[in-house]
């Protein structure tokens, strides 16, 4: 008997447009350190409590949020639908940076549903608000339930926004940096930033929905990419981040390294706009079309 699990089969569209559940987190010294800590970044401004300028929240916080409130209060989950979810893109808009110690309620919306060649495309808008009712971020979250089949037409109750346009990109890399990826990355991203899937930590459950082994979450490639462009090109500064967009292109195993390229680094009316791509130690695209936006 074999160990795969069965297709997604065949999903309607009768949740779009209904809301998830609300969620409130407080962003205390042990929730921001974590999350730092989550993809080893170093800089100081995430865990020096003693600094006058206060603990820096790193921007990528965001998708943690977004997970713990990423079901809808009716919804029951079904394993042999969730085994073949992935990640595939995100486009985070940070419109003032998270704030040590405060609380962000965090909700969203799943605004779309649409068949493509691998199986089902689903867009979800996360708004990001702090207690006094303060929009802070807003995430779109894009997935794919690989080999499902939409049941009617698409549906679409809201458009994604059109993503930062880039000039003009270097035929050479601008700058390259390598960074490790640890034999338990993957469990090391689930426990610290708090986003459980098992395809991340149980090689069972990987091989069986058709991985050759577990991968790093989509979501902490991209943290990491983030953590580059904010130590190359934003002196280390987080609080000057915008916008975070990206594809994910390809998986990451554990035990092995990304490379993080930078395409293009402009100046477009009053913010930097740096362009990205992260590739796996086979030299494959992780992620592309990424695209770091910062005040000057």
């Amino acid at each position: 008997m074999s160990d795969q699990i069965g297709g997604p089969g065949v999903i309607n569209t009768d949740d779009v447009g209904t809301m998830t559940v609300s969620k409130t987190t407080l962003l205390d010294s042990r929730t921001t350190m974590a999350y730092a800590s989550s993809i080893n970044d170093v800089n100081p401004r995430y865990f020096d409590d003693l600094s006058q300028q206060g603990l820096m929240v790193h921007p990528a916080i965001a998708f943690s949020l977004q997970w713990s409130s990423r079901f809808r209060p009716d919804q029951t989950i079904d394993p042999r639908v969730a085994a073949f979810g992935v990640h595939a893109s995100t486009d985070l808009r940070i419109h003032r940076p998270f704030r040590a110690g405060e609380a962000i309620t965090t909700q969203g919306k799943l605004i779309q549903k649409r068949q493509i060649p691998p199986g089902v495309f689903n867009v979800e808008k996360y708004r990001m608000v702090s207690s006094n009712g303060e929009l802070v971020a807003e995430l779109y979250y894009n997935g794919i339930t690989r080999g499902a089949t939409l049941e009617g037409a698409d549906a679409i109750v809201e458009e994604e926004l059109e993503l930062p346009a880039i000039g003009a990109y270097a035929a050479d890399p601008l700058w390259r940096k390598e960074l490790a990826v640890g034999l338990h990355a993957g469990q090391q991203y689930t426990e610290c930033a708090n986003i459980y899937n098992p395809i991340h930590t149980e090689p069972s459950v990987a091989k069986a929905a058709g991985l050759p082994d577990i991968i790093l979450h989509g979501s902490a490639t991209k943290a990491m990419a983030l953590m580059a462009v904010v130590d190359e090109c934003l002196g280390g500064d987080a609080e000057r981040v915008t916008r975070l967009t990206g594809q994910l292109r390809g998986m990451v195993l554990m035990d092995s390294s990304i490379a993080v390229e930078c395409l293009a680094n402009e100046i477009v009316g009053n913010e930097v706009r740096v362009a990205f791509r992260v590739l796996n130690d086979k030299g494959e695209p992780a992620i592309s079309n990424g695209v770091v936006c910062a005040h000057l």
